[in-house]
């Protein structure tokens, strides 16, 4: 019967209008009036729980609706069928009409197939309070359509090519999914037992109970008990209804318990019959509470089994018919077999033959496998064919034809444990047949599956002994079965023998060969290696009397300017001589700055290449870098007389790091302007070129061979020298430019048309995106700003010369200097003037810096004291080494003027 739709939506007005008879009436007129409707009605609130509930609640779930008001609703139905209509309601809520069909399986009230109605309420504003339910039963409406159904659908799964057993299956799966909650079919036995054929059920969680109940036989009962229901049926009785499994007077049936200990409250069973007699009983059992199988349950089910009769005729109708056919297929098989025999004998003695010409020709174990896989496989008339070879601690396969690609796979490499045919023909030396699909089967039940897959019907597996010793096995599959007669089985070893025999003379010949190849290309090896240590050494030589050239050009400048300096201080005020002293200075601090460049050169690329170098990156302006970059060469460009030509485009932006780009452009820029004769002329072109920054430097300088061209970027190569070495350089900064650039996501090319054309060294650098707003930038330091007071230093050096040249400029800018020139002596001097700023040598003799530093921490008195080491190396690790010892700055030998003043700066706070 059908229901006139709800309405999509419940207003909190319309509840409240006066106008509408249906809410005026009174609470307990308007409560009756619920109670009195089969179906579930009941108003829901946001919280999930029973405000209304008529008196259908309690005939489906046996409690008072009283204690139901106030309730969840999960709490009420159950996890089960909280689940199925969890969704529905957060739909509701939403404000969202449902209207929707389940099968649902209660707490209380079992499994019912259901229409359910969700009708929201909503307040004034438009806000969802909560939600009307109007639940409906529909299962027998349901049970009626899945009953045409499934008869419909279970006599097309009645299949006779499929067998009797395979068509019972089908037809118990279908019936659990629509009709019944458990089907079983009982076949009686010769001996007189109950075999349970078929046992199906609708519940997962109750399949594996099902299963193990399906596996217990029920013998015939004992002369004078009685006789089972089910036997009664399977022995030419009718059907049976048995609306209430719980009667006490079926207590004694063993099948009906089964049923009970299954869950199932009432059943019926229907006997199958065929040819005048029973051939099997039916069984339809229902778990629904309130539900009870009746007459209609009854004849429903004897529907079934009366297709089921009819299905089973034509089962057997089919295989009567397969038999004759087979019958038939079976004479003319051996008519063929015969005549196959005669032709396959002439056959293997060709095969055997042709093997034994083609082995005679096969120098390697790859070519024997190639032809016994290829002819062999043939001549004995398999289908497929393997060779596998022992690998170490197990098989691995050489050559296969015919099989597919996963068992390729699968089999390509086996342990030599593995329970195989293949590796028990290599274990025992003896050749293994397997005749049929069967004889596989009861020998390696566990991989018969896999062995005899595809067209395999049957195998051999032969072992290729040599001198006593299985090296492999010759593996053959067949597509039919194969008797392996006496006379196949002698050409089968036969092939297999002379496979042996041909791979042991291979594997002698390849050893021979590997043997020759093994003298060849260790001579060429040692040739190789003579070449590179001739090279290296060489290159070496090179180095090092280029390193002795470019540290004797700036000292001996500084060595002249010091004799100098020291004449003038010898000599009296009247005997000065005329000299610039300024000059002088100036000429020692670019001669002591280019040996510093020499050495931070040489330990950039040893930190670049162990990867110890970090960029500190910022968004930047090329054309600002090239400026500095041009700054920093002038000196040398004036000096060789060089014309420089810019063309930087403005406003292409790299994310960089400033140093390092700059270190880039001057080393480019230094190597032109070295190898460029004077009076030349040095181009420097920037431009954004397909998503890169391309910076350009090109020269009119001696140009590069092109055997020379492609190594030019490696460390330490430099063209052809002459004596005077008057470009100068160690080799290392083209090096430098590529890793920088590489570090920067760049790239690095050289171009050049040879000797006396001319360079042109090109770097491209990824373009930055656009800018993100800018940071508000902190007020800069003025550089070398002197400190607000004047300090006490305390001057710690072994190096007496070095230490007096610091203490000079301390004093020059106001402040108090001692000096100390070991750790003993320093921790004394330290504790008695209390220093302000301790300059304090990592490497003094004894007990060196790192001591020293940390006993001065251990002083109370002079915790406020800033400590600054002084050291030749500035590595990362010796920064990080010297920070963990309590030094609070690094300074790097030789220290700068500024760097100076700047630790002065950050250190007369502390004191």
């Amino acid at each position: 019967m059908r229901r006139p739709e709800a309405p999509a939506t419940a207003h909190e007005s319309g509840l409240k209008s006066a106008g509408e008879p249906s809410v005026t009436m009174e609470a307990e007129q308007l409560q009756r009036l619920l109670d009195a409707l089969p179906a579930l009605i009941s108003y829901i609130d946001s919280d999930e729980r029973y405000g209304v509930v008529n008196r259908a609640y309690e005939r489906w779930f046996g409690e008072d609706s009283g204690s139901i008001v106030g309730r969840q609703v999960r709490e009420l139905i159950g996890d089960a069928a909280y689940a199925a209509v969890k969704p529905h309601i957060t739909a509701v809520l939403a404000g969202r009409p449902q209207d929707f069909e389940s099968r649902l399986t209660y707490r209380k009230g079992g499994r019912r197939h259901v229409r359910i109605q969700y009708i929201p309420h909503l307040g004034a504003s438009g806000d969802v309070r909560g939600f009307f339910a109007l639940v409906s039963d529909v299962s027998e409406q349901k049970r009626a359509e899945d009953a045409r159904r499934f008869l419909a659908d279970a006599s097309a799964a009645l299949d006779p090519a499929q067998g009797r057993d395979a068509g019972f299956r089908r037809v118990a799966a279908l019936a659990v999914t629509s009709v019944a909650d458990l089907c079983t079919i009982h076949t009686l036995e010769p001996d007189g037992s109950v075999h349970a054929r078929v046992v199906a059920h609708a519940e997962p969680a109750k399949a594996e109970l099902a299963a193990r109940l399906a596996r217990l036989g029920r013998p015939l009962p004992e002369p004078g008990t009685r006789t089972s229901l089910l036997h009664e049926v399977l022995h030419g009785g009718h059907g049976r209804l048995l609306p209430d499994l719980a009667d006490p007077a079926l207590a004694g049936a063993d099948h009906l318990a089964a049923l009970r200990e299954l869950g199932c409250r009432s059943a019926v069973i229907v006997p199958i019959r065929g040819d005048g007699c029973v051939l099997a009983a039916l069984t339809l059992a229902s778990a629904e509470v309130d539900r009870t199988c009746d007459a209609a349950d009854l004849a429903f089910a004897e529907q079934l089994s009366q297709r089921m009769e009819v299905a089973l005729q034509r089962v057997r109708l089919y295989d009567m018919a397969r038999d004759a056919e087979s019958e038939a297929r079976r004479r003319f098989l051996a008519e063929q077999e015969a005549r196959r025999a005669a032709e396959r004998a002439a056959q293997r003695m060709a095969g055997l033959q042709r093997i034994t010409a083609a082995l005679a020709d096969a120098l390697t174990s790859e070519a024997v496998a190639q032809v016994v896989v290829d002819i062999g496989v043939a001549a004995a008339g398999a289908y497929a064919g393997t060779i596998v070879v022992t690998a170490g601690d197990g098989l691995e396969c050489l050559k296969e034809v015919g099989y597919g690609r996963e068992t390729v796979e699968r089999f390509r490499q086996m342990p030599l444990d593995a329970a195989l045919p293949l590796t028990d023909a290599l274990r025992t030396g003896a050749p293994v047949w397997l005749r049929s699909r069967e004889e596989c089967s009861a020998r390696y039940p566990r991989i018969a599956s896999a062995v005899l897959s595809g067209a395999t019907v049957s195998l051999c597996c032969l072992p290729l002994v040599v001198q006593e010793r299985p090296i492999g096995v010759l593996g053959l599959s067949f597509a039919e079965p194969r008797p392996f007669d006496q006379e196949e089985q002698e050409f089968l070893v036969a092939v297999s023998r002379q496979c042996a025999q041909a791979m042991e003379r291979a594997r002698l010949h390849e050893e021979r060969a590997a043997l020759v190849e093994r003298e060849r290309r260790a001579a060429l090896e040692n040739a190789r290696l003579y070449r590179e240590a001739h090279e290296a050494d060489r290159r070496k030589d090179e180095f090092i009397a280029m390193l002795s050239h470019e540290l004797r050009n700036p000292l001996a400048p500084i060595t002249t300017g010091l004799e100098l300096l020291q004449m003038s201080a010898q000599m009296s005020a009247g005997e000065r001589v005329d000299r610039d002293d300024g000059q002088i200075l100036a000429t020692l601090e670019r001669q002591v700055k280019t040996i510093v460049r020499l050495v931070d050169d040489l330990l950039d690329v040893s930190r670049i290449t162990r990867g110890k170098i970090e960029l500190k990156r910022e968004r930047l302006d090329v054309a600002s870098v090239v400026e500095a970059a041009v700054e920093s060469v002038r000196p040398l460009l004036v000096q060789r007389g060089h014309d420089l030509v810019l063309s930087v485009d403005p406003g292409v932006f790299v994310h960089g790091d400033r140093v390092r780009l700059e270190q880039v452009v001057v080393n480019l820029l230094n190597n032109a302007i070295k190898y460029t004769n004077p009076g030349g002329r040095v181009s420097l072109a920037c431009a954004a070129i397909d998503g890169d920054a391309r910076i350009r430097v090109t020269d009119t300088g001696v140009g590069i061979s092109a055997e020379l061209l492609p190594r030019v970027f490696e460390p330490f190569m430099q063209a052809r020298r002459t004596l005077d070495r008057s470009q100068g350089g160690l080799g290392i900064g083209l090096t430098l430019v590529k890793r920088l650039a590489e570090l920067h996501g760049g790239r690095v090319e050289a171009l050049s048309g040879g000797p006396g054309e001319g360079t042109a060294i090109s770097v491209w650098l990824p373009l930055a995106g656009a800018p993100s707003a800018p940071a508000e930038a902190p007020a800069p330091k003025a550089p070398g700003a002197a400190p607000p007071r004047a300090l006490h230093v305390l001057l710690v050096d072994d190096n007496v010369d070095a230490a007096d040249g610091l203490r000079r400029v301390l004093q020059l800018h106001g402040h108090a200097v001692s000096m100390a020139h070991d750790g003993p002596a320093a921790l004394e001097a330290a504790r008695a003037s209390k220093p302000d700023l301790v300059l304090l040598d990592i490497g003094l003799p004894g007990m060196d810096g790192y001591e020293v530093v940390r006993r001065l921490r251990a002083e109370p008195e002079l915790t406020r004291s800033y400590i600054a080491a002084l050291s030749g190396y500035g590595q990362d690790q010796d920064r990080r080494r010297s920070r963990e010892a309590g030094f609070d700055a690094h300074l790097t030998k030789p220290v700068a003027t500024e760097q100076l003043l700047s630790l002065l700066a950050e250190a007369a706070p502390r004191g």
